[in-house]
């Protein structure tokens, strides 16, 4: 296994249509291992608020990760800011329905060797 290819875990799903949270596990020997948090907040399609988290499970060092938020259809929204930390918390607040019902992905990237690597995410059926 390429050491610079985190592990890819199955997508996790849950269905919302009122405030929901949802986890996910991924990451590597070389990347280290994750759990990546996803909140939505909200009624139906109308979204108060998000949180995405992520956390090393493995009790070691900080590295230097960000959150990338995708909207159903696999639609990218935003990135969050990329910080050298182990343990991470984004709150964005929308306050306004969602375009359309679908999954809406937390989804983590590790920096290691000048590149991005998938480090698992966490996704949340809203409908």
């Amino acid at each position: 296994m390429d050491p610079h290819v985190a592990g890819r875990t199955a997508p996790t799903a849950s269905p919302a249509s009122a405030t929901a949270r949802v986890c996910g596990n991924g990451g590597s020997d070389s990347l280290g291992y994750w759990e990546i948090c996803y909140k939505i907040f909200g009624d139906g399609l109308y979204v108060e608020k998000v949180i995405g988290s992520a956390g090393r499970t493995d009790n070691n060092n900080a590295k230097s990760i960000h959150l990338e938020y995708i909207k159903a259809g696999g639609v990218h929204w935003k990135n969050g800011a990329q910080s050298s930390t182990s343990e991470l918390t984004e709150t964005f607040v929308l306050n306004c329905p969602v375009s359309r019902a679908g999954n809406y992905c937390a989804k983590l990237w590790i920096a290691s060797g000048g590149s991005q690597h998938y480090g698992g995410e966490a996704c949340i059926y809203v409908h």
